[in-house]
């Protein structure tokens, strides 16, 4: 039997709020701990609670949903639901799982409710020290359910965080989760084949295509650069020989 998932909804629209919540009573082994209508009382309400999962609204008085997850410690898993999409890259950018736009449709929380689900479960049977194994030939080891499979440096595309885990998207399509802190990742895996590019991503030098303003480009596929990260990038990957206004 699947575990019961714990969640507190934050949305200052009633109306929206009401229909998510009716989508989410929908979902077997999914249970509400508490509903806000501010960030404010939902901070209130981890006091009290333990949260899996929080289900935040991005815009709302006082302090708005991303504000809030900045806010936190130590976070749950977050999923934002928002009317307007362009909010999306900040709300990764504090490691949310997911991002929907209203109205969200029932499947498509179900499907962000299932990467939850998938997540915690591998919170809850995968030791820490097991979920990531170095390998000096060039790979490295994670675990999924009871084996370690290898996965070849040369294979990844690149790496995005969320939070305790990671994804780990492959040249063939695939994609892997780790129970991984991008922050551990990045110091055990090796510089010359990897660089940092932003708070939550992480790309395979010899994947990169291109540079440029404030993107790097794997083919087709175009990933931010985080400001902090733009003059180390440049110099790693193309050199001391960069001149900055190319990037």
């Amino acid at each position: 039997m699947k575990s019961i998932i714990t969640y507190i909804i934050a949305d200052d629209d009633p109306i929206y709020r009401a229909l998510t919540f009716r989508h989410l009573q929908m979902i077997p082994n999914l249970r509400c701990l508490a509903e806000c209508d501010n960030a404010i009382a939902a901070h209130a309400e981890l006091q009290v609670h333990a949260p899996d999962l929080l289900i935040l609204d991005v815009e709302m008085p006082g302090l708005t949903g991303i504000q809030f997850a900045k806010s936190l410690k130590q976070l749950p898993l977050i999923i934002f639901i928002s009317s307007h999409p362009h909010y999306a890259a900040d709300a990764f950018d504090v490691d949310a799982l997911d991002y929907l736009v209203k109205p969200a449709a029932p499947e498509r929380l179900i499907r962000a409710i299932e990467k939850a689900r998938t997540l915690i479960e591998m919170r809850n049977n995968i030791a820490p020290h097991e979920a990531f194994k170095n390998d000096a030939a060039g790979s490295f080891f994670i675990k999924e359910k009871n084996a370690f499979v290898r996965i070849n440096h040369d294979d990844v595309l690149y790496i995005q965080s969320l939070g305790d885990f990671v994804n780990i998207y492959l040249a063939t399509g695939e994609k892997k989760i780790a129970l991984v802190s991008m922050k551990n990742l990045e110091q055990q895996l090796p510089p010359e084949h990897f660089v940092r590019i932003s708070r939550t991503h992480m790309v395979n030098k010899q994947k990169i295509t291109a540079i440029e303003t404030g993107t790097v480009q794997l083919g087709k596929l175009q990933l931010q650069i985080g400001k902090t990260y733009a003059d180390t990038v440049v110099q790693v990957v193309i050199g001391g020989t960069a001149v900055k206004r190319f990037i």
